[in-house]
């Protein structure tokens, strides 16, 4: 039995399942957002776990691997400020996933969720990639203003990035993302001496064009992303202007592809998204590896089969306990 950590609107986990029909494999989707959850049963007894949903019951001494989109509890952007009763309820239910998570850690997992969370650490990440040699655009995390001030004068262009991307709520009860953007040095020179987190700052690279790079166990998918083509997503390709922006396959050079080996070794990940900086000389830059990042879009305009991949290496682990 293949257990789906997923939310109800994961469209990567509804193609998946539909493939997974076709092939008669058996699988089992639990939902972590809070909707799904308010109609979910869980019981603890005996050293035993079982969970009830609406679609079906498993109890999980059954589960033979686990394809991990989501590992806790999902909120709706409407969520993100609810009283404390919710606070504590979802709380208790991540505490309670968490036990869960601990009854299946024998089994085979895509990926193990504490693999993601070490993974999924920025700092880390910088550290491993300029250790195997990846190029990588020069950085400063800080909120000394001298220091950023100093950052700021040693190049022509620096870029402000968010490490925890999320929605926040602005006037008028909208939600918004915040992205990578070039930062004048002029605001620069605005930020405080006091009180201030930590900013992310990273030289700007002129980019000829962008990769998405996707990895599903000795598999790369290597996408091409056209994003200096938009004026939208010229800077940073999430703001998504697919229209008029390219996407096509591409093969990476040798030296990058042997370096990713290492990389998804050193992580002991399965599934990893790499995104990558391409210069006008043709140098890739490392940015970052999201370790349950989304792939469904570039599957959508390439035609590349990550889902099967995928697919096959959840059958392969579930018939190599």
């Amino acid at each position: 039995m293949i257990l789906i950590l997923t939310e109800k609107n994961d469209a990567h986990a509804n193609v998946l399942i539909s493939k997974l029909k076709e092939d008669n494999i058996e699988y089992f989707r639990f939902n972590l957002d809070t909707g799904s959850l308010e109609k979910t049963i869980v019981t603890f007894k005996n050293k035993t776990w079982s969970i009830k949903t609406e679609d079906g019951n498993i109890s999980i001494d059954k589960v033979d691997c686990v394809w991990n989109r989501r590992t806790f509890v999902q909120l709706m952007l409407d969520e993100q400020d609810k009283d404390y009763k919710f606070n504590i309820w979802k709380n208790e239910w991540n505490k309670t996933l968490l036990g869960i998570y601990f009854y299946l850690k024998d089994v085979k997992w895509l990926n193990y969720y504490r693999k993601n969370h070490k993974a999924e650490n920025k700092y880390f990440q910088l550290k491993v990639a300029e250790d195997i040699g990846f190029q990588v655009p020069d950085y400063l995390l800080s909120n000394d203003k001298k220091e950023i001030l100093e950052f700021g004068k040693k190049h022509e262009q620096v870029v402000l990035k968010l490490l925890n991307q999320d929605f926040y709520k602005i006037e008028d009860n909208q939600f918004v993302g915040f992205y990578v953007n070039i930062i004048p040095y002029s605001k620069l020179l605005e930020f405080s001496e006091e009180e201030e987190n930590p900013i992310f700052l990273q030289k700007y690279i002129e980019k000829d064009f962008e990769v998405r790079y996707t990895v599903v166990g000795n598999e790369h998918f290597v996408c091409k992303i056209d994003s200096q083509k938009s004026e939208i997503a010229k800077t940073d390709w999430r703001r998504y202007d697919l229209a008029n922006t390219p996407h096509s396959i591409i093969t990476p050079p040798d030296n990058i592809k042997a370096k990713i080996y290492i990389l998804m070794k050193e992580f002991n990940l399965i599934y990893g998204a790499l995104d990558f900086i391409v210069s006008k000389d043709g140098t890739w830059y490392f940015l970052e590896i999201n370790p349950s990042g989304q792939y469904l879009w570039i599957e959508d305009l390439t035609g590349l089969k990550i889902t099967d991949a995928i697919k096959n290496n959840l059958i392969y682990l579930q018939s190599n306990l």
